[in-house]
């Protein structure tokens, strides 16, 4: 066992009906610990008389982002700080322990802040730099999705406090998260291609409107703004990164892809394919 990641946390998602973690192959002994979060709000810890799991919380859990703040919640009053990073999974992400204890290892070895692991080609999606590369070990990137983020204790521990601001947990992986990192210098966010797991089940989030009335892209605006009010009121002009600012802060999400970002695409994209084509001429 690696033991730098023994006390992380990984959390994961479970409805109270289906059998408990049958999305999670157990091929090795877990490296972290297990915190299952019951979000159906009836406690069902009975039926987990054969599960292994450190940790159980049962609360009423309207969307991924109410589900984050419960966890914090959970560990801020029962005190629980002494992990190294904390993983939030979804119910319908196929993996193994093997994969999440080399997950863990490969970020303690590149000195991740956030991170996930790649997603399979035949994965449901909506954002495409998730999904598998060959050849990369890890890639950076500016956030990673909310349906499986890993997070260091300090980055966590610092973005508690404004969970409560989206149920959907939309805007908070884009906007929140990396906002919170470039105020206290975790800044260290990567895609790990060496691990892949496969998000089985199409995405429900975007056409709900949620018990604080707002929809999915109402909460990613809302969130947007916030963001942008709280980096700038925390810091002087002099100290503002302007390349945070323009890639992360002032980047629209709506539905669908704006042009401008897809002809900013050209460009990489034949960079990638003279890249393919070089390394196939040393085969």
């Amino acid at each position: 066992m690696n033991s730098l990641n023994q006390n992380s946390i990984i959390v994961i998602s479970w409805d109270g009906i289906t059998k408990p973690l049958d999305h999670i192959l157990f091929d090795a002994i877990p490296d972290f610990k297990i915190f299952i979060i019951d979000y159906s709000g009836i406690n069902h810890e009975a039926d987990l008389i054969t599960t292994k799991y450190d940790f159980y919380l049962s609360k009423k859990s309207e969307c991924k982002g109410d589900l984050i703040n419960n966890v914090y919640q959970y560990l801020y009053i029962n005190q629980i700080t002494d992990y190294t990073f904390i993983g939030l999974l979804d119910d319908d992400l196929y993996i193994s322990t093997n994969d999440l204890n080399k997950l863990l290892f490969i970020a303690s070895l590149e000195k991740l802040d956030v991170f996930q692991a790649s997603l399979t080609h035949d994965s449901y999606y909506h954002h495409r730099q998730f999904v598998y590369k060959p050849g990369y070990l890890i890639q950076e990137t500016n956030w990673v999705e909310i349906m499986a983020p890993f997070y260091s204790q300090a980055v966590f521990n610092a973005a508690g406090p404004y969970l409560t601001k989206s149920i959907s947990g939309t805007g908070t992986d884009a906007y929140l998260i990396p906002t919170i990192q470039q105020l206290i210098g975790k800044t260290r966010t990567a895609v790990i291609h060496g691990v892949s797991m496969k998000h089985c089940r199409p995405i429900r989030t975007g056409n709900r409107t949620f018990s604080n009335n707002k929809t999915c892209m109402q909460e990613i605006h809302e969130m947007q703004v916030f963001c942008k009010n709280l980096y700038r009121n925390a810091l002087e002009s002099k100290d503002l990164n302007n390349n945070f600012i323009k890639s992360v802060l002032n980047r629209e999400f709506i539905n669908g892809i704006p042009l401008k970002h897809k002809l900013a695409r050209i460009i990489p994209m034949f960079k990638n394919i003279y890249k393919l084509l070089v390394d196939a001429s040393y085969r």
